[in-house]
């Protein structure tokens, strides 16, 4: 007699992507940008110098169509992060940790500070506290495209000034 042996079916299944939870889907939306934006800069090879592009630059990411449905991040949103390589280009010069900054924002939930800016926008401190985030109206985007790439020199040259004392 023949033994008949069972052959067990594998199926394929999707990657396990971390998910990012909130009790609010702003920053849940807010968790996973972060996420998304660092793991996008880390592909890029940093710039010696900056262009003037890249205090004009964003980077605009929806939601949907990111592997992402709707049970588990909300779809509506999109996550803009403005001058991504200038910002990075300072965190580096500053001597700030990719993964403590990574780790600060994507951890746990950041929290609402119960103390707006002067402008009356909201802050978000991350759980460590070591982080505020300031969500900005469109004509703040504005202003702040016309200052970034003189405050980009300006903290530079501060940088370089008290470097020479150490």
């Amino acid at each position: 007699m023949a033994t008949q042996s069972k052959q067990k079916k594998l199926k394929g299944g999707r990657q396990k992507l971390k998910l990012f939870r909130a009790n609010e889907p702003l920053k849940s939306v807010l968790m996973w940008g972060i996420n998304h934006s660092l793991t996008t800069l880390q592909h890029m090879k940093p710039r010696a110098v900056l262009l003037k592009d890249d205090f004009k630059a964003y980077l605009k990411i929806k939601v949907k169509g990111h592997l992402f449905n709707k049970e588990n991040m909300p779809s509506r949103f999109k996550f803009k992060e403005y001058c991504p390589l200038a910002f990075q280009n300072l965190r580096e010069r500053f001597n700030v940790d990719t993964n403590d900054y990574w780790e600060s924002f994507t951890r746990y939930q950041p929290l609402w500070d119960s103390v707006s800016s002067k402008s009356g926008s909201k802050l978000l401190v991350t759980y460590n506290r070591h982080y505020v985030l300031k969500m900005i109206s469109s004509e703040e985007v504005e202003q702040m495209h016309h200052f970034i790439e003189s405050y980009h020199e300006f903290l530079l040259y501060i940088d370089i000034r008290f470097s020479t004392f150490d």
